[in-house]
């Protein structure tokens, strides 16, 4: 019995040591007594009051409950009663004076730490949008709570009041996961599982530009922007990357375009991918276009805009690309369809998927089978091409 009581005491000072003095308070003064309640009468109502020390928030609340009446129970049974209440509260184990002690660690002390030490890793792009979107669609439903409270019917809560398209709720799903398991990676721990009930995204297929599109489009555009049109079609560069080009990265002798940026907003940032770090092969007409455009410059951007400023995606898409298609008759489409249409031309010429992968900046075979389009002649042809060779009958040949 000694022992054990030296037991208690010892972990009693190992808590106290990492308490705050008005926590040190609260957990000397439920060590020194056992809590029983008390139990009162209130008409034909016997009642039960006890105290409640919320754990994290430095408060004591005092509820009270309804035992019984005063007919079907003694004092004695009203008693018991509240005392299983308060057993099965666990508020005399020595496990809750841990909860007074160690704070509860909330979703929002989890964003504080990641948007200190993690957000500035990441691209300008991340920093720039990912504050706001947490603060509007995570944390004021996440951010109060403790971690250990969020479970997949929580979630599926947060998930049924999102007014948001499917896509944009995968999106703040994915975020939400980073942040949690970003956490668990700093504390050494397992990632956290849930499983949510997500939107199903439909499957609506990319605009994408047919090789006779990229033929009228590029006929019509003037000045820089038939070039930039010509070398999106036929090299597959993002908007971004063709904005981010100096004359430096262009080797017109061995017919090779060297990605080493990009541009977002204005600035020139990282390539948006490891994988878009990358050398581009392009043909001897797309250089001899180039020469042709660039004269005897050696320096500078190759495509800008306004000052000398990179040129900015939703302008020339808003007022020069889809102004375009408005004149030529067909739907519009913005510079990323020009991509598309670069991968599925070289798929329906049989070009290998590695060599695909590696010229566009992929990171995975099944990113880029999410650009091929096959145009209705190329399928219809291919049908007909299959059909002839499997009626064809084999020769026979006689001695």
């Amino acid at each position: 019995m000694v022992f054990a009581s030296c037991q208690s005491r010892s972990r009693q000072d190992i808590l106290l040591a990492s308490a705050t003095d008005q926590q040190k308070r609260r957990i000397g003064c439920m060590s020194k007594r056992h809590q029983a309640g008390y139990v009162y009468a209130v008409g034909k109502q016997w009642y039960g009051r006890y105290r409640r020390d919320i754990p994290n928030q430095e408060k004591r609340e005092y509820p009270s409950v309804v035992l019984g009446t005063r007919k079907e129970m003694t004092k004695l049974d009203a008693r018991q009663k509240l005392a299983d209440i308060i057993e099965k509260e666990g508020l005399n184990k020595p496990t809750y004076l841990e909860l007074l002690a160690i704070p509860v660690k909330t979703f929002n002390d989890v964003v504080e730490a990641w948007k200190s030490q993690r957000l500035p890793l990441l691209k300008i792009s991340t920093q720039a949008s990912a504050p706001a979107q947490i603060a509007k669609h995570i944390t004021p439903f996440f951010g109060h709570l403790a971690l250990e409270t969020i479970k997949t019917g929580t979630v599926n809560q947060w998930i049924a009041g999102l007014d948001l398209a499917p896509k944009s709720v995968h999106n703040l799903w994915k975020q939400f996961t980073a942040i949690m398991h970003w956490h668990s990676r700093q504390n050494d721990e397992p990632k956290r599982a849930w499983y949510p009930d997500l939107p199903d995204i439909p499957v609506v297929e990319q605009r994408w530009f047919t090789p006779d599109e990229i033929r009228q489009i590029i006929a019509v555009a003037e000045g820089q922007y038939k070039v930039i049109f010509h070398l999106a079609a036929f090299s597959g560069l993002r908007f971004g990357e063709l904005a981010g080009l100096h004359v430096e990265d262009l080797n017109l002798v061995q017919g090779v375009v060297s990605v080493r940026r990009s541009v977002w907003c204005g600035i020139e940032v990282a390539t948006k991918t490891k994988k878009g770090y990358r050398n581009v092969d392009i043909g001897s007409n797309t250089v001899s276009i180039l020469k042709q455009y660039l004269g005897d410059r050696t320096t500078g951007r190759v495509f800008q805009g306004e000052r000398g400023a990179p040129l900015e995606n939703h302008k020339v898409t808003g007022e020069v690309l889809k102004q375009i298609c408005k004149e030529l008759g067909i739907a519009p489409g913005g510079c990323h369809a020009f991509r598309h249409g670069r991968v599925s031309l070289m798929r329906m010429n049989n070009v290998p998927g590695d060599l695909i992968k590696e010229q566009v900046g992929h990171s995975s075979l099944r990113t880029t089978s999410g650009y091929t389009h096959f145009s209705e002649a190329f399928v219809r042809e291919t049908v007909e091409r299959l059909g002839v060779s499997c009626t064809q009958t084999p020769s026979v040949h006689t001695n």
